[in-house]
């Protein structure tokens, strides 16, 4: 079987296919006809995902997106900011998602093994992209008659009037465009974007979330520094794909 791919351009651009979930304000991604995400493809089930900074060139030609990135560490140069700030950025935008879902994030050095990769784009382009990749597994539960799509043409043909089912996400890769401006903080100029709002928006995508519009959440496509993490709904989202933190 195929392995399904999903390339999600960053804040400010069009949304791509997704599927309406309970909430008109939520929305999931639905990769090759199926709702994506990490760990066992049931609702509400938790998962463990490593994460790893690209430290070398990391290719990767099937991906749609993302795939030559370059070192994280070039984003320090480029922008002047400090690496290890950058890095503390990158890490407080995973514990953003982890608060509010049953997701936990685990950093690791070995990019090679990381089920999430971070680094800069190697053809810049844009802002910041994930690229998504599932693995060839069965599907797994569908969702009941009320949670399908609620807008046809987005179903694909083999699945009008089916529940979608959910598969399990192999890898993620999300990579920004060093050659944009960045700014770490709120400053009202909407121009330049904030790298720990980009990344947990590139997170929110990463882990099966997508445009729920344009704004009113962290998801939204339209970068507005309205948002300093996961709103109501986008917790809610998330919760309703890996369930809540259980207590350490």
């Amino acid at each position: 079987m195929m392995l399904g791919r999903f390339a999600a351009a960053a804040i400010f651009l069009a949304a791509t296919m997704s599927d309406l979930c309970a909430a008109a304000d939520q929305r999931f991604l639905v990769l090759d006809g199926s709702w994506v995400k990490w760990g066992a493809p049931k609702w509400g089930a938790g998962a463990s995902v490593t994460f790893a900074f690209a430290a070398s060139p990391v290719k990767s030609p099937s991906a749609r997106n993302c795939s030559a990135l370059l070192p994280f560490d070039e984003l320090a140069k480029r922008t002047g900011f400090p690496g290890q700030r950058l890095h503390d950025e990158a890490e407080a935008a995973f514990a953003a998602w982890a608060r509010v879902s049953g997701v936990t994030f685990v950093e690791t050095h070995a990019a090679d093994r990381a089920d999430i990769v971070i680094g800069v784009e190697g053809n810049p382009m844009g802002r910041a992209f994930t690229n998504v990749e599932l693995e060839s597994s069965p599907i797994g539960e569908a969702a009941p008659a009320t949670e399908r799509g609620l807008t046809a043409i987005l179903e694909p043909r083999s699945l009008q009037g089916q529940p979608y089912g959910i598969r399990s996400i192999r890898k993620a890769l999300i990579c920004l465009n060093a050659l944009q401006k960045w700014k770490i903080g709120f400053d009202g100029n909407l121009n330049v974007y904030d790298v720990r709002y980009t990344l947990m928006h590139e997170i929110g995508h990463a882990i099966g979330l997508d445009h729920p519009g344009a704004t009113g959440a962290l998801m939204g496509f339209r970068y507005d520094e309205k948002q300093s993490g996961p709103v109501k709904s986008d917790s809610d989202a998330a919760q309703r794909l890996y369930g809540v933190q259980t207590a350490k």
